[in-house]
């Protein structure tokens, strides 16, 4: 078995910070945010996807990540990834959830055959429903949406064709790329129509000239104007409020060193 608390340990014992037991190899929940029958069914469905699809699905909570030296979440996940040996295989294949509850933090670590199986329009969906749930603070619900699109997306890949494969562009770049015949006719037709529709509408101005009194726009016999001024009266404004986006969330991607994921706040 894996040491999936290697890492969380040997930092704790750093810090002197308490350990809550942890005999599972899948679900850590330090934090405490799972009763031991939520914790028990979570286990029980990573393991059952470990020994389907030789994929491990791990979740780890703690109270802030930052009390074990690291400033940014998803550093700290990944760090806890490969001290603690997490993953199957030469390449660790894993997936993890790191959760930080007191700071409201988590990263998502996708490792080995992990990019291959999730592709983004994958963690997209992922990721949109477990925060939906993670940010009414069903802790549960949250961790079952993330092992539920897991153990899908994972169903998905076996089958040979990975969720969003195509719709999101996950697949070799040359692969259906278009050519430059294809350009020409994807840019020169629909600019070709746009001049031709130009050249028509302005040989249809040439005889039309502005007319600068008012009069000249009333029909005949059907208005008698017998004094004409111009005179200013009012200028209308509107004011649109333009609202600050600066708190809605979303999350970093993240690439590099064997892992790649993402990380935001819930």
């Amino acid at each position: 078995m894996k040491r999936l608390f290697g890492l969380f340990l040997l930092l704790c014992l750093t810090l002197t910070v308490p350990v809550a037991a942890f005999e599972g190899a899948y679900v850590l929940d330090d934090a405490g945010t799972l009763s031991d029958e939520q914790a028990q069914e979570l286990e029980n469905q990573a393991a059952a996807m470990a020994e389907t699809y030789s994929f491990p699905v791990y979740i780890v909570t703690v109270n802030d990540f930052t009390d074990y030296g690291f400033d940014e979440v998803y550093d700290c996940a990944v760090a806890f990834y490969e001290e603690s040996e997490l993953g199957f295989g030469d390449a660790h294949d894993g997936e993890l959830l790191f959760m930080s509850m007191s700071n409201r933090k988590y990263a998502l670590v996708y490792t080995g055959y992990g990019d291959t199986a999730f592709t983004e329009g994958g963690r997209d969906r992922l990721e949109s429903d477990m925060l939906d749930c993670f940010r009414d603070n069903d802790w549960y619900g949250g961790f079952k949406e993330y092992m539920d699109w897991s153990e899908y997306l994972l169903s998905e890949a076996a089958s040979g064709t990975p969720y969003g494969w195509e719709e999101y562009g996950d697949y070799h770049p040359d692969d259906d790329a278009p050519g430059l015949f294809d350009w020409a006719l994807a840019i020169g037709i629909p600019a070709a129509i746009t001049i031709v529709i130009a050249l028509v509408l302005i040989g249809e101005m040439d005889s039309v000239q502005e007319a600068t009194r008012a009069e000249a726009y009333v029909l005949p016999h059907t208005l008698d104007i017998r004094k004409k001024s111009d005179r200013f009266t009012h200028v209308t404004e509107s004011r649109v409020k333009v609202e600050s986006d600066s708190d809605s969330g979303g999350s970093s991607h993240h690439s590099g060193g064997g892992h790649s994921g993402r990380s935001g706040s819930f």
